[in-house]
């Protein structure tokens, strides 16, 4: 019953640390599954014709009813039933039904657990008990431990959301604390994550994007690990989150939240989450990569909040908004900040206390309509209203093809859109080695801690703006001396640039190349794959090279078929290329 076994991501997790990770490629254990499906399927059909064959000349010789020989007794009745579920399971899997009505398929999927009891009642001499109760263990197994730590059920698995930040191209960057259980985080991989608002049986993987060991400081002042994904807004769910983010940034979402009582809105200063001023109202246009952040109640004289807020004044504009202090009888606090160039904007320092569902009214008040109005009920008498970001349930981490990105001597990485994130944390990954000073990857080492010899990353994308999710890790590989010979950055555009103010000139491979101001160089139209593989590998003889692609499924094919035809033509030399594609299929 291997079908069970490749539906147990945290079972197969365990041979990926094993010499069998360099013979199966356990990241495709998805298809696997659809591969024995089609087998299975298969199989019952043989299965039931045959039966269906020999039962209509048995009720013939005895005139019996067609109908009544397939349903008079247990293996008749258990194995129709199995039949007529297996049925809906396959038309529900198909991909067209998958892909527009995924609710639908994933419902009828569970029919699997009526089958497999089906199945036991179904056996007349015990070897289904033999086959199948072994697999069944390990995959039910799989299922409680990885339903414990999603669902907060024991412990809990809510996420509390530090910041968000909206970057151009519909591209939402969320952060959130990091939730590690019997296992650490490993780069390139993947959570999945469910707001019960949304769905409470929706879970959406995500790459992660931040390093394993990456922290933030917090107002409190200390360091706490983050997770960080990026995601862009295409489908329905993530349209649904989008929004549900965008009217907490409003600050007019009357949301109660049972599992995080608190939201507190804030930003992100010089890399510290400060739960500083925000606007609420304004006849200007607010920054569309505005941070948003959720801190703990903080004391207003809090060392380091103050000392990244005098750094945050000390690089503001001159002209200083006139603030002044709202409390009331509770002894609660807030600014609230008025723009002297007329722009009618108000914001705040939130340093209430922790509010609750106990709460019937509001303890914070003013005589400042603008603010009652942007985040208080009128009158207060619909108890508190105050900004409330959803819940979100983590699941994972789950292993991923960039597990192995440093076994290589060399690693070519091919992105499209944003298919870029399963490499970011690599790439930060690799920028963190390079100033502790870790040595590079040499064709005699097999240490899988050392920078690799080089790293070539190819990333198409339709849309220029799109380069802000990377923006910054660009720039600080172009600045780190080591970093800037290891990393080769062959960006391609396939859309519009405007190059009227920009230069251009031609790549390598002639295709025309735009240097944009910041000096980060573009080449337009399309990379070239077979030939950039080709002349790459040939770049590293006697060397392992890792090929790791994140793409649509064209590109994919052509990727994996241009590794094939150049690894027979670079193995004279001792080059060896492995495929690795990410799959987030289900």
């Amino acid at each position: 019953m291997g079908i069970l076994l490749a539906m147990s991501p945290t079972f197969i997790g365990i041979f990926r640390a094993t010499p069998l990770n360099r013979i199966f490629t356990f990241e495709k254990r998805i298809h696997a599954h659809k591969f024995m499906s089609y087998i299975l399927f298969g199989w019952t059909i043989t299965h039931s014709s045959l039966h269906y064959w020999t039962g209509v000349r048995y009720a013939d010789s005895v005139n019996m009813t067609h109908l009544f020989v397939f349903w008079q007794d247990r293996l008749g009745i258990t194995g129709q039933l199995m039949w007529i579920f297996f049925l809906f399971i396959g038309i529900a899997a198909l991909p067209v039904v998958r892909r527009l009505y995924y609710e639908v398929f994933y419902y009828i999927h569970h029919l699997y657990l009526v089958n497999i009891v089906m199945l036991y009642l179904h056996s007349e001499n015990g070897k289904a008990i033999r086959y199948i109760t072994g697999p069944l263990a390990i995959f039910v197994c799989d299922y409680v431990y990885r339903s414990l730590r999603s669902y907060p059920l024991i412990w809990s698995r809510r996420a509390r959301i530090r910041y968000i930040k909206f970057h151009p191209s519909d591209v939402v960057e969320i952060g959130f604390d990091r939730r590690e259980m019997l296992q650490h985080t490993r780069i390139g991989q993947y959570i999945k994550i469910c707001v019960p608002e949304l769905g409470i049986f929706q879970w959406h993987p995500f790459t992660l994007t931040a390093t394993p060991n990456e922290t933030k400081v917090m107002a409190d002042g200390k360091a706490h690990g983050i997770w960080r994904i990026h995601f862009k807004v295409a489908g329905d769910w993530t349209q649904k989150f989008s929004k549900r983010l965008q009217r907490v940034a409003a600050g007019g979402d009357a949301y109660t939240n049972n599992f995080d009582q608190e939201a507190r809105i804030g930003r992100v200063v010089n890399d510290v989450i400060v739960p500083e001023v925000i606007p609420m109202q304004s006849q200007d246009d607010c920054d569309s990569e505005y941070v948003m952040a959720i801190a703990n109640r903080i004391d207003s004289a809090d060392s380091a909040v103050a000392a990244v807020q005098a750094q945050a004044d000390a690089g503001a504009d001159n002209t200083a908004p006139i603030t002044r202090l709202v409390t009331n009888d509770d002894s609660s606090s807030a600014y609230i900040s008025t723009s002297p160039q007329g722009s009618e904007q108000a914001c705040r320092l939130p340093l209430a206390p922790k509010k609750n569902q106990y709460d019937n009214i509001s303890d914070m008040g003013s005589d400042n309509s603008l603010f009652d109005d942007a985040w208080f009920d009128p009158a207060g008498i619909h108890g508190s209203r105050q900004a409330m970001l959803p819940t979100i349930l983590v699941d994972g981490p789950y292993n991923a093809p960039m597990e192995s990105f440093f076994e290589y001597q060399a690693s070519i990485v091919f992105a499209a859109g944003i298919g870029i994130t399963p490499y970011m944390s690599a790439l930060d990954r690799v920028l963190e080695m390079c100033s502790d000073g870790i040595p590079t990857r040499t064709n005699q080492t097999s240490r899988d801690d050392l920078v690799p010899q080089a790293i070539y990353l190819v990333w198409v994308f339709r849309d220029v703006s799109l380069l802000c999710v990377m923006l910054q890790t660009l720039q600080r590989l172009r600045a780190d001396p080591r970093a800037r010979k290891i990393v080769v950055p062959c960006l391609y555009v396939t859309g519009p640039v405007d190059t009227a103010h920009e230069t251009t000139m031609s790549d390598v491979f002639g295709r025309q190349m735009v240097r944009l101001s910041n000096g980060i160089r573009l080449s337009q139209g399309r990379p070239p794959i077979a030939r950039m593989v080709s002349y790459m590998a040939g770049k590293h003889p006697n060397s392992r090279v890792g090929v790791f692609c994140c793409a649509p499924k064209n590109m994919t094919s052509l990727v994996r078929s241009s590794v094939h035809d150049t690894n027979a033509a670079v193995a004279a030399r001792g080059t060896h290329m492995e495929m690795r594609a990410e799959c987030f299929s289900v």
